[in-house]
């Protein structure tokens, strides 16, 4: 009988998590996020920092990095073709609320930028908004990359340590065991 994806994918990733061409493979796929979200990141890198526990902090950079040069190339490719605020707002509009709001994002963009990155989820829309007012893509990228850190270092502590500290408690140590314990039996 054949194995579940899941497990097959599982046992794939642990056997290659110590590999050292691993972090530069998967740092396309936080890069690739801004495009097209085909997987939940944020579990790929806990799941990983809990294979290879040691390598937790390899694997934050090269998330980080990742989402930075996906923030960058969409910046570079929005600029490259041309496209600013100025498609968006209406003649008219100079003193109006969408012009005002675009003067404080103006301002105030790449601090909302690095608050945003700080969250767990990719920061798409709002990598295109500071795009379209004419940010930098290397600013982008460097304010990414910073932001990004704290996010990814708290999903691979996770990964790598919370399932020890979890497994103190009695009735998770109990699953866990439960679990392994069905995964060795299937072979």
């Amino acid at each position: 009988m054949r194995k579940p994806l899941a497990l097959r994918l599982g046992t794939w990733a642990a056997a290659r998590a110590h590999k050292p061409w691993l972090p530069p493979a998967v740092s396309v796929f936080p890069a690739a996020d801004f495009l097209v979200p085909i997987m939940p990141n944020q579990l790929l890198l806990a799941g990983l920092s809990m294979l290879a526990p040691a390598r937790w902090w390899i694997f934050t950079l090269v998330f980080a990095a990742g989402t930075a040069l996906g923030a960058g190339a969409v910046a570079l490719a929005l600029q490259s073709l041309g496209m600013d605020h100025s498609l968006f707002l209406a003649a008219d509009e100079t003193n109006g609320p969408l012009a005002q709001a675009t003067d404080q994002f103006r301002r105030y963009g790449l601090w909302f930028l690095a608050g945003m990155a700080m969250l767990p989820w990719t920061p798409r829309l709002t990598v295109v908004a500071c795009a379209l007012l004419g940010f930098g893509p290397l600013a982008l990228l460097a304010v990414v990359f910073t932001a990004r850190l704290v996010p990814c270092t708290a999903l691979a502590l996770i990964g790598a340590y919370g399932l020890p500290l979890a497994a103190r408690v009695p009735l998770i140590g109990r699953i866990r065991d439960r679990i392994g314990a069905a995964i060795g039996a299937r072979g």
